[in-house]
């Protein structure tokens, strides 16, 4: 069957862009392709905007290879010099790269897969000088902190107005939810707790006490169980019985959570609601460190109730 390539340029994006869609799929059946719709929507806004920036300076083919580099050079160098004016982090930065990067294998797999006269886009010498211009300019993080948690998270829960909001905050801080964890996604999308997520109770595995159970999907689309305080259990339980469901537009809760931070004299740059589950990660390390674990166990634990993959990661909540 003969390759039917579309004439608009966003279409041909479009294309380029479903042989790497695998949305839900385990990660050993589709290692380099995009499994998580957020990360999908996310990098989806940035390959239509670099697309913008090509048609911008003349480009109306993306099979051009060599005008298309050239654009993606301009695109990334504007990028980087935007980023050192307003000083912003190089985490940022970082990320564009990331998903330029992904573009790349995009735009590659696509020519291979259909057999095309197009040349291999490769972006590899530009990303490296790029990421040692990033290293010299940027600071690593926009964080002034090296503890990203709250100091007093216990006044930021009692500032916080809206009761919705409250619980949500509560469960992150005693259960250490994400935000989309709790009902409130960053990326759009609707991932509410409802009567399904409520497991019961059972005895802590860290300190034997009664808890009760919530389980939520978060990053990557893992299931998690938190354990929470049996008070909080029954709240969250009494407010789906009457509401079906909890969940609120993230935008909202931020600004909940900053307002409260702001009165309470914690609020920094980059804290927001995921300084309540680096709380948690702190207090639990501790606590499982207090009941007979050793380091690696502790953190072990932590990295389960956390949802986390690897170790490292965890590290990088409990070091405070």
């Amino acid at each position: 069957m003969k390759h039917r390539w579309p004439k608009s340029i966003h279409s041909q994006c479009e294309a380029i862009l479903h042989g790497i869609r695998a949305i839900g799929v385990k990660k050993d059946l589709a290692p380099l392709e995009i499994r998580s719709f957020g990360v999908w929507n996310r990098y989806r806004r940035e390959f239509h905007g670099l697309i913008d920036d090509f048609r911008k300076v003349g480009g109306t083919d993306l099979l051009d290879t060599d005008h298309l580099s050239q654009s993606i050079e301009m695109s990334l160098r504007y990028r980087l010099e935007y980023h050192v004016k307003n000083g912003h982090s190089r985490q940022t930065f970082e990320a564009y790269q990331a998903a330029i990067s992904k573009f790349e294998y995009a735009y590659n797999h696509y020519v291979e897969q259909h057999s095309l006269a197009a040349g291999q886009l490769d972006l590899t010498g530009l990303r490296k000088s790029l990421s040692t211009a990033a290293r010299q300019n940027l600071p690593k993080s926009s964080r002034s902190f090296f503890n990203r948690a709250y100091p007093d998270p216990l006044s930021l829960l009692n500032a916080v107005d809206n009761p919705i909001y409250q619980l949500q905050a509560t469960l992150q801080y005693e259960g250490g939810f994400r935000a989309e964890g709790v009902g409130s996604p960053g990326n759009g999308l609707r991932n509410p707790l409802t009567k399904n997520s409520l497991r019961g109770f059972c005895a802590d595995p860290v300190t034997q006490k009664q808890v009760g159970i919530v389980a939520s999907v978060e990053k990557g689309g893992k299931e998690t169980d938190h354990y929470i305080s049996v008070k909080t259990y029954e709240r969250l339980q009494h407010y789906i019985e009457g509401h079906e469901l909890l969940e609120s537009r993230y935008s909202a809760y931020i600004r909940a959570i900053n307002a409260a931070a702001k009165k309470t004299g914690q609020f920094s740059y980059g804290r927001g609601t995921h300084g309540l589950k680096h709380n948690f990660a702190q207090e639990r390390y501790l606590e499982c460190v207090e009941y007979g674990y050793r380091h690696e166990e502790a953190l072990q634990q932590v990295s389960l109730e956390t949802g986390h993959f690897r170790l490292k990661e965890t590290l990088t909540y409990t070091r405070g």
